[in-house]
């Protein structure tokens, strides 16, 4: 016995093989590197998104919060840049979602 489901929001762009990783590579110590994909909402919902990369400074999201339309998706470019020799192997950067309510405009109903 099996079980279907879908995710309200997936990524998509990332490296081939990669379906939830994003591989950065090396990178020269000062210098910023980057790598863009898509956030993509599934769902018949809008959704707020908002990364939290925790302690780790030396990743940006650009956007780092930003609204998804349902059924659509935005690119996304995260940047990484460290100031001294560092290694990063299978670490967690959260994408927090939550699905918005939109109540009527009084004034239009």
């Amino acid at each position: 016995m099996g079980e279907g489901y879908a995710e309200a929001v997936t990524f998509e762009g990332l490296p081939e093989g990669h379906e939830d990783e994003l591989l950065i590579g090396d990178c020269i110590v000062n210098k910023a590197k980057s790598a863009t994909f898509q956030i993509v909402n599934n769902s018949d919902r809008p959704v707020k998104f908002r990364w939290n990369q925790g302690d780790k400074d030396e990743f940006r999201f650009f956007p780092a919060v930003g609204h998804l339309a349902a059924k659509s998706s935005k690119s996304v470019k995260v940047m990484f840049k460290s100031s001294k020799t560092v290694k990063f192997d299978k670490i967690d950067l959260l994408c927090e979602t939550f699905q918005i309510d939109q109540k009527p405009d009084p004034e239009t109903h």
